[in-house]
């Protein structure tokens, strides 16, 4: 049986992978949308890295999947970055271990010579380290301990929809006051 809806919980989750160490060398990206703690929306898509950055590292593909193979006749960031901004709109962006998703964001953008606007990030990592107490606070381990189904770990869609299954799971947790709680998890870059 479906939880209830909780009003005012809207935000949209965001998750990269790159093509190796490089923070701009993004090789895919999954955006879900959430209203009222309802996913009601979602966009993911493979993408060719940024030029000088098109290399595929072995550890990245291990943890991933995906080769240079895979993304030949994907779009460029600069393609898809606006259609990224217009998912989002003005939504908080969330996501498991933000700063390294908002760097993936920003500099996968500067490579293309976009201007990335400040914007409000929260972490699901951090919310989880303040609400649960466990040995790993990596997504598969935080999702296992709410009780959320296993997911595609390291495919961008699939870990966009579950760091937002995890942060309404969160927020029933923290009960009526979430959204003060939420308040202290939120940072603006």
């Amino acid at each position: 049986m479906p939880h209830a809806a909780l009003p005012g919980l809207s935000f949209t989750a965001i998750d990269f992978e790159t093509a190796n160490p490089k923070r701009a060398s993004v090789c895919a990206v999954g955006v879900v949308k959430v209203r009222d703690g309802v996913v009601v929306d979602a966009l993911e898509t493979l993408v060719q890295p940024p030029p000088g950055h098109e290399s595929f590292g072995h550890f990245n593909v291990a943890v991933h999947g995906i080769t240079a193979w895979d993304v030949m006749g994907a779009p460029t960031w600069d393609v898809v970055y606006p259609k990224v901004a217009e998912f989002a709109g003005g939504d908080a962006l969330v996501a498991h271990n933000a700063s390294f998703d908002r760097s993936v964001l920003t500099q996968a953008s500067e490579a293309h010579g976009i201007s990335v606007p400040r914007s409000q990030w929260l972490c699901t990592r951090d919310t989880a380290r303040s609400v649960l107490d466990l040995p790993s606070y990596k997504l598969p381990d935080v999702s296992r301990a709410l009780n959320i189904a296993a997911h595609s770990h390291h495919d961008a869609g699939a870990d966009a929809r579950q760091c937002a299954l995890v942060l309404v799971e969160l927020c029933r947790r923290l009960g009526p006051n979430w959204m003060t709680q939420l308040g202290q998890h939120l940072r603006t870059w």
